[in-house]
């Protein structure tokens, strides 16, 4: 049963949940190898994909925990973010970021710096670089005798980064307990089954995006990242049962179909608009079934 994909990244991958499992502990033996360890914390500027999953969960099977945050965000964020959380390492989608935040000296008293995706570029830099086939190689002997770090719930997990629209970016810590809590509280609106397929468009290190993650992966169903551009093709290959999204994605594409529809005659309009008419009342009628139902229609 496939767990997750990426059909459109740099280096696009599918995994089953057996193989992420076992990603997972890989990229945990080899993080440890590099020096992570509990309580570290580890930046992660990188977009959505199964190698962020791995490292995220990764990190937390070692106990550590990491300062999220996109790679197209401004440099001058990420390098407040990487002095404000203390960053041990850093994990970038690739090499491009390197040169901005050494020029703003970012990099100083980092452990090393991976790379998601593309190789190690020939020229220098002030700490280690890691491709991601070079991560994995440093731990191999590793991951079948690793165990999970014990620890209490109240251990820190992830520091979440505002935009810093309205000043520096703030972060908000939340320890492995509000992560579960935010995972059991989704899970009492809805009930996903095992196969069920997901498509994800919001950027991975969402909150909102990221607690129903974890949801749908723990109750076995099939995630595919995708992106805006991506966006209509794969909702016509996923053909997905859940889709995390937020209002400002359907006012976006609420946009472009009436921009569309005003471009077509007006008996095609007057059709498509009865069509919506009709399909909003099914759907209607569907959410006042499900309610009364015991289980999911």
């Amino acid at each position: 049963l496939m767990a997750v994909e990426a059909a459109h990244g740099p280096a696009p991958e599918s995994l089953s949940f057996q193989a992420l499992h076992e990603r997972i502990a890989q990229v945990a033996a080899c993080l440890a190898a590099q020096g992570i360890g509990p309580g570290d914390v580890v930046a992660q500027f990188a977009e959505n994909g199964p190698r962020w999953l791995a490292v995220d969960q990764g990190l937390m099977r070692l106990g550590a925990a990491n300062a999220v945050r996109g790679s197209q965000a401004p440099v001058e964020e990420l390098a407040y973010i990487l002095g404000d959380c203390g960053a041990r390492a850093l994990v970038l989608e690739d090499a491009s970021l390197l040169e901005p935040l050494q020029a703003a000296g970012a990099l100083a008293g980092l452990r090393f710096v991976l790379l998601l995706h593309g190789e190690v570029p020939a020229s220098g830099a002030s700490v280690p670089l890691l491709s991601w086939q070079e991560l994995l190689a440093s731990g191999v002997h590793r991951s079948a005798v690793l165990e999970p770090a014990e620890g209490p719930e109240s251990r820190l997990a992830t520091i979440l980064y505002t935009s810093g629209t309205t000043g520096r970016p703030k972060g908000v810590p939340l320890s492995q307990a509000n992560l579960l809590h935010q995972v059991r509280t989704l899970g009492v609106a809805v009930s996903p089954q095992p196969g069920e397929r997901v498509l994800s468009v919001l950027p991975i290190w969402h909150a909102y995006e990221r607690s129903a993650g974890y949801l749908l992966l723990s109750r076995g169903c099939s995630q595919s990242y995708t992106n805006l551009r991506q966006f209509k093709g794969d909702l016509q290959r996923v053909r997905p049962h859940y889709l995390i999204s937020v209002p400002r994605l359907w006012e976006a594409l609420y946009g472009g179909f009436q921009g569309a529809l005003e471009g077509m005659p007006a008996s095609k309009q007057k059709l498509l608009r009865t069509a919506l008419a009709a399909s909003q009342t099914h759907a209607r009628s569907l959410r006042q079934w499900r309610d009364l139902a015991d289980h999911p229609l």
